[in-house]
């Protein structure tokens, strides 16, 4: 023999592609193996898959559910419905009584009862007594009235005409004076005509006051 070495044989392609298959599946078993360390060694794969999952605070999770789904409660509705308002009633307002018009002049009520008080307590009231009728009191005739109206109803201007037509607003439109013996209730201008001032005078003159002056009479 020369005591030459023999030439060495290199790996092919094939080989060496091999070789690092094997190298990669080596550290990815030595990789697996280190991350199951930590793990019990002696457990079973069951016994891994049951581990208990982490504890939730249930009665937080349920104050968590009643607050995010319960609806808002509403007010109950009322048993029996609610009555309106009651109204006010309304406070009755003072009437004004109308003026009363004698031949033209405008007087108001008071004035007219004021007038007639005077009239009564001046007139020569008298009883007068009518054949198959009967006798009336506290009468007086138509001239009588009339003259009395010219005199003191200043507002008259002292007209005789006007007077007479007062007279007969008093006694045909406002039905004070009531005629005697006679059917009807027209007034007469005559001293055979007589009269007496109607019931519902009266009541007026005991309210009449010294206090109210009508400027016309």
């Amino acid at each position: 023999m020369d005591g030459r070495t023999p030439p060495q044989r290199t790996a092919s392609v094939s080989e060496r592609i091999a070789q690092r298959l094997k190298e990669i599946q080596k550290k990815s078993v030595e990789a697996l193996a280190q991350a199951t360390s930590t793990e019990d060694p002696n457990a079973s794969p069951e016994s891994i898959d049951e581990k208990p999952l982490p504890k939730v605070d249930k009665g937080k999770g349920k104050e968590r559910d009643y607050g995010e789904l319960a609806p808002i409660a509403a007010s109950p509705p009322p048993m029996s419905p609610i009555p309106p308002p009651k109204e006010l009633p309304a406070s009755p307002l003072p009437t004004i009584p109308q003026p009363m018009l004698l031949a033209g002049l405008s007087l108001p009520p008071i004035a007219v009862s004021q007038l007639l008080a005077r009239a009564a307590a001046e007139l020569p009231l008298r009883p007068v007594r009518f054949p198959l009728i009967g006798e009336y009191h506290d009468a007086f005739t138509g001239d009588e009235f009339v003259s009395w109206l010219q005199e003191n109803v200043q507002g008259l201007g002292g007209s005789l005409d006007r007077a007479e037509e007062a007279a007969k607003d008093l006694t045909e439109r406002d039905g004070l004076l009531r005629r005697l013996g006679e059917l009807g209730n027209l007034f007469e201008d005559s001293d055979d005509a007589w009269f007496q001032f109607r019931p519902k005078v009266k009541p007026f003159i005991p309210l009449l006051s010294q206090t109210f002056t009508c400027p016309f009479f």
